[in-house]
């Protein structure tokens, strides 16, 4: 059996909010180790995307196929495109934000 792997393309605003999530961790509340802990496991599961992007559920939004993944306390938008075979991914966020307001 083979498996169709997905190729994962971050957008620029998705680098941006890891970029942040990561300094504001380590500037504001000063660990370092947590910050870096945080981003590898985000990153982590962002390439494990590559396998298996139907693992987590769709968000209702204009009949696209955008999902949202959870890792600790942070929400990972991505859409999947299976012409192309490539997951999207949008934004990284905390999940206490509305994520409807970064579609």
């Amino acid at each position: 059996m083979t498996t169709k792997l997905f190729k994962v393309n971050w957008s620029p605003s998705a680098y941006a909010d890891l970029q942040n999530i990561y300094y504001y961790i380590k500037k504001f509340f000063k660990e370092p180790e947590i910050a870096n802990n945080l981003s590898k496991k985000i990153l982590k599961s962002i390439s494990d995307l590559s396998y298996f992007p139907e693992k987590y559920p769709k968000i209702k939004y204009k009949s696209k196929n955008i999902r949202k993944m959870l890792v600790n306390n942070y929400v990972i938008i991505y859409e999947i495109n299976n012409n192309t075979n490539i997951v999207s991914v949008l934004h990284i966020f905390n999940n206490r934000q509305n994520y409807f307001y970064y579609l």
